[in-house]
């Protein structure tokens, strides 16, 4: 996350399409914020439903192992499903999610998550 600097790479307000490793979903999502890792949110109600499909049908802070592509280039990473905090679209998801790169940090705790890291791990065994 800090070596690579992906948060200049992927800036705020960037689009971007996610691959669910688990299930091999993909849905848009919107870079909306974050510091230590990415806040972002689905780009519209459709994604959101995605989403919640990938959970089972309900919102849940599990770590799952995802593929990011944005500008031509595909990254490992690694996501919760439950929405919290900031909403800045209509989409019918009631705040932002958190994605996690490679070493980036939680926001209460400031250190790096395990079962973040593992989920990244395993992206980062995957192709698109």
């Amino acid at each position: 996350w800090y070596k690579d600097n992906v948060s200049k790479v992927i800036p705020k307000g960037a689009r971007f399409t996610v691959k669910d490793i688990g299930t091999g979903k993909t849905f848009e999502m919107v870079r909306w914020s974050g510091g230590d890792h990415m806040d972002a949110e689905p780009r519209s109600d459709k994604d959101t439903e995605t989403i919640k499909s990938i959970y089972g049908g309900t919102y849940s802070w599990r770590r799952r192992a995802i593929l990011i592509k944005y500008n031509g280039h595909v990254y490992a990473a690694s996501m919760n499903g439950m929405p919290h905090g900031t909403t800045t679209i209509e989409n019918e998801f009631n705040g932002h999610l958190c994605i996690h790169f490679k070493n980036s940090k939680t926001h209460g705790t400031d250190v790096v998550d395990p079962d973040h890291q593992n989920a990244v791990d395993k992206a980062s065994k995957y192709s698109w």
